[in-house]
């Protein structure tokens, strides 16, 4: 669910480049300061590497939809242009893990 604040609508249904306040959408930071508050936790231990995995295995389930619209045999009618995103959300994954590497 958090990805969606690093990733933008272009690349798959996110909120980056988004006027969060505008919109009445807390940032990130007060998102998961809510979470922990609700949850009783002090934070999320590696959560940049959680992002990661998450974005890459994201990307993989977009791949295997772009394979099955290429075979004819998907389910949705944007199969073409759902499958199409695989390749910039394991974009946005690299970058991910390159800030996780930096953290």
């Amino acid at each position: 669910h958090l990805m969606s604040w690093r990733l933008d609508p272009a690349t798959f249904r996110g909120l980056l480049g988004a006027d969060l306040a505008a919109l009445g959408i807390p940032d990130e930071a007060a998102y998961v300061a809510s979470y922990c508050a609700r949850t009783r936790r002090a934070g999320i231990a590696h959560l940049d590497y959680y992002l990661t995995y998450n974005m890459f295995r994201l990307a993989a389930i977009l791949q295997g939809i772009a394979k099955r619209a290429l075979d004819g045999t998907a389910s949705g009618q944007d199969a073409h242009e759902t499958g199409a995103r695989a390749r910039r959300v394991a974009e946005a994954g690299l970058r991910q893990m390159e800030r996780a590497a930096r953290a």
